[in-house]
């Protein structure tokens, strides 16, 4: 009988163990595919933005919450955290969400660079040590901080020696990129500060953003925050400190297909 029993319990860490190990790949709807890597530690959304049927959401301002509730109050078909954010949860950097912004929030600085999307869904990711001022034909525009570029991370000169210490250290992540014809977006959420994971440097998602054929890529707020929802359902597990616990955080890029 105990033979038996020690046979079953084999078998079935045997068939957990080949389906942690294996990816998953599918499709949301025909414009947003969604992957998982790493043992399904890492979660990758791509979103075609020819597609007429994509809209992209931010977060109004003062309206700080959690990324599951702004999933769902915005019947986003996907939805991540966004940008770094202070004590009172206002973003760092450039940030505006359907041309308004938080008052800290109007310049942008050379330590962060943002993504800027029209309402046609025309997206570039700002070059990598710049100054660029808000244009109006951009609705949307989060900040992030380190440029992820070829498979290597850069801070900029005037980035607190913080940037280099965040870096190259594991932790969730939570970044974004645009293919080099800028037609997908890729929205990429990396779990981390598990028993059997501890993230992601920083390096180590540039590499990603690499295989994915995505020149420039830019870190979003991470750790504690990283989250992605998919249809109204969490798909990255939290850090094991915060249980089920998500994280308020102070903005959110969120997309809507509405065919």
């Amino acid at each position: 009988m105990i033979k038996h029993l020690l046979c079953l319990i084999i078998l079935i860490i045997s068939s957990v163990s080949v389906r942690a190990e294996s990816s998953t790949s599918r499709e949301i709807t025909p414009c947003i595919h969604y992957e998982t890597r790493q043992q399904g530690h890492v979660h990758i959304s791509r979103i075609d933005l020819i597609c007429p049927s994509i809209r992209l959401l931010g977060t109004l301002p003062h309206n700080s919450d959690t990324t599951s509730n702004f999933a769902y109050k915005n019947k986003t078909t996907v939805a991540i955290n966004a940008s770094f954010f202070d004590e009172n949860r206002n973003p760092l950097g450039l940030n505006y969400s359907h041309q308004r912004t938080w008052r800290t929030s109007k310049k942008d600085q050379k330590q962060y660079s943002f993504l800027a999307c029209t309402k046609e869904n025309q997206c570039l990711i700002e070059s990598f040590n710049q100054l660029t001022p808000y244009q109006k034909q951009w609705d949307i525009v989060v900040s992030g901080w380190q440029s992820l570029q070829n498979g290597q991370y850069r801070c900029a000169p005037s980035s607190p020696a913080i940037c280099h210490r965040n870096a190259k250290s594991r932790h969730p992540r939570t970044a974004v990129g645009l293919s080099q014809d800028k037609r997908f977006l890729y929205l990429v959420v990396v779990e981390g500060r598990l028993d059997n994971f501890k993230g992601y440097t920083l390096n180590q998602l540039a590499q990603l953003f690499k295989q994915l054929n995505v020149p420039h890529a830019i870190n979003l707020d991470g750790g504690g925050s990283s989250t992605m929802v998919i249809n109204n359902k969490r798909v990255n597990r939290l850090p094991s400190q915060q249980m089920f616990f998500e994280r308020a955080v102070a903005n959110h890029l969120g997309v809507v297909d509405e065919q």
